[in-house]
């Protein structure tokens, strides 16, 4: 049965997208008759739409393998691109098009695991017995909060985008149009809420670590309801930012000292909401994340980095703008290793030395981090900046709080609304270096273009950056999606 199981979830993963139909005929029509006959069944294909997010192959891909948060600092004002991908160096200069590999990866990434979703959605409603009904409503919650989560993603980075919402057997039925960003934002909202619900008992003792929460649905939330308020000006969203960020604030904590929440021994741990799982004994080569591979340098120390390209290194800009007493600096940037100089920075937050110095491959089992309590803290500002028109004293004390941690003095009192906004990108950005928040921050913040501007003089930035263009590889295959202004 776990034969099966596998072979069906990769053959799913395929028709998420629509890759692979004009190849292989046998994937147009697909049913699932013996495939889920029991509760266990359904437990290991939830696993393995986990493992949805970290796949990769030779031929390229991978969702948070790179090109997730690899996109959102290249199309920002932290790095620039060095390597040799053409696709990487586009998104840094932002002469990036419709073609653009990484674009379309994440695209496809997104889509297949959301397909996944939607059969086990289905099928869970089909088995006939269930040890316990919590079984059912975690599984359950667990597909609904990656389906909100990865339509949160795709609609911020394409706008209008098609809501598959059932699972996906022939190819006909890939072939939907754009639905309306007012309407994905109520769909990812209903997800959400469900998840938030489904969540809140977890009955595997021993399928605890990397699987999201009821919390983590509600800080989720909270960021799509503060991200539609700014998109719309609606106060009303704000407010329901705000009550989704108080379920969780007070539930966790802040770790200590900035650099130790990147340390293998806190995985899923401490100020951790959510992070995307992964580990270097996966298999071979590069199948787990790239951290070490694109951010690093490979170091003459044995105990050093091995295999480390650096193809994503930070901007002048971003290095330099860090005060001398913040913390947050030598934990995001190495310049040195035992008296190797470097010619500049490199990002090597991810890098646990005392874990895996020495490691050969490039390999590191570090977890991408999606959700983090700072992250609550630094929302919670924001929204009580947008509701009352001005920071309120909880709004300093939640960006004093990362600050504080950060060796930093209080933030400067009495700023009005747009310098206290400023000052939280500002601490977004020093906070959330290669963390897949930038290119979302500006856009949400409405600066991506005067940042761009200063940061990159040559970068080809324009008013329809705002969105990535929808891929053409996919338009082939779905004659029913229109393309994004500005783009072909």
């Amino acid at each position: 049965m776990m034969k099966k199981i596998i072979i069906i979830l990769t053959v799913l993963l395929s028709l998420g997208s629509c890759k692979g139909f004009l190849e292989q005929d046998l994937r147009s029509e697909l049913n699932y008759d013996n495939y889920f006959l029991a509760e266990k069944d359904l437990v290991s294909f939830a696993d393995g739409m986990f493992g949805g997010l970290i796949t990769w192959t030779w031929t390229g891909g991978g969702l948070f393998f790179n090109n997730y948060w690899v996109l959102q600092d290249l199309a920002s004002d932290n790095c620039y691109e060095t390597g040799p991908s053409i696709d990487m160096l586009d998104l840094s200069q932002f002469t990036f098009d419709e073609n653009n590999a990484t674009v379309y990866y994440i695209w496809v990434g997104c889509y297949e695991v959301i397909n996944s979703t939607n059969v086990l959605l289905e099928e869970s409603e089909n088995i006939q017995h269930y040890s316990r009904p919590e079984i059912k409503d975690h599984l359950r919650g667990e597909a609904y909060f990656l389906r909100g989560m990865l339509y949160f993603d795709l609609v911020r980075l394409f706008g209008d985008i098609p809501l598959q919402l059932f699972s996906t057997k022939t190819a006909a039925e890939t072939q939907i149009p754009r639905t309306p960003v007012a309407e994905v934002y109520e769909s990812i909202i209903s997800d959400l809420e469900k998840a938030e619900q489904l969540l809140r008992i977890n009955p595997f003792p021993n399928r605890v670590q990397g699987m999201p929460t009821s919390l983590a649905a509600s800080a989720l939330l909270a960021k799509v309801y503060l991200t539609r308020g700014a998109l719309t000006n609606n106060a009303g969203d704000f407010n329901l930012a705000k009550t989704s960020l108080e379920k969780v604030i007070g539930n966790y904590t802040l770790e200590p000292e900035y650099a130790d929440i990147f340390k293998l021994k806190n995985a899923n741990a401490g100020e951790i909401i959510w992070a995307v799982n992964f580990s270097g004994t996966l298999g071979e080569g590069w199948t787990t994340n790239q951290f070490i591979v694109r951010l690093m340098p490979t170091t003459v120390a044995a105990n050093g980095t091995r295999n480390g390209q650096g193809w994503e290194r930070p901007l002048d800009i971003l290095y330099n703008s860090f005060a001398p007493g913040d913390k947050r600096k030598a934990a995001t940037f190495i310049t040195e290793f035992e008296g190797e100089i470097f010619n500049g920075p490199y990002i090597r937050k991810y890098w646990d030395q005392e874990a895996e110095g020495g490691r050969q491959n490039g390999e590191s089992d570090a977890d991408f981090i999606y959700l983090r309590y700072s992250d609550v803290l630094l929302m919670y500002a924001e929204v009580l900046n947008e509701i009352n028109n001005g920071p309120t004293a909880e709004a300093y004390n939640s960006i004093n709080a990362i600050r504080n941690r950060a060796g930093l003095d209080d933030l400067a009192a009495g700023l009005d609304y747009q310098a206290f906004k400023d000052a939280l990108l500002q601490e977004r950005q020093w906070e959330f270096v290669m963390e897949g928040h930038r290119w979302f921050d500006l856009v949400r913040m409405g600066k991506l273009f005067e940042r761009i501007r200063i940061a990159k003089p040559t970068a080809n930035i324009q008013p329809h950056h705002i969105l990535f263009p929808i891929p053409q590889k996919e338009r082939y295959l779905n004659p029913n999606l229109t393309q994004n202004n500005g783009y072909n």
